[in-house]
């Protein structure tokens, strides 16, 4: 009875590749292109401001859509940020 137990547990929190694809949707077809260049833009930012180091257009790339263009969201990212104590 203990050893079922243990296996359980080890079984916990695995996941497959295509339950990740389902837990955290990076292409976001579901919403409209204002919705999903906007959220695509918060993820980004989210990350950036996050790590305490700089990080690369990978990583970036690993939390948004395939349609996504890294560099037009962090122009616009900029861009909404410009006028507030943050440099760039």
């Amino acid at each position: 009875m203990s050893g079922s137990g243990i296996a359980k547990a080890e079984g916990r929190g695995k996941r497959s590749a295509g339950q990740d694809r389902v837990l955290f949707d990076r292409e976001l077809e579901s919403l409209p292109p204002e919705l999903r260049w906007r959220e695509w833009m918060n993820r980004i930012e989210a990350v950036i401001f996050a790590s305490a180091t700089p990080v690369d257009r990978a990583t970036l790339a690993r939390v948004v859509g395939q349609e996504c263009n890294i560099d037009l969201i962090i122009d616009d990212i900029h861009d909404e940020l410009r006028g507030r104590p943050l440099n760039w």
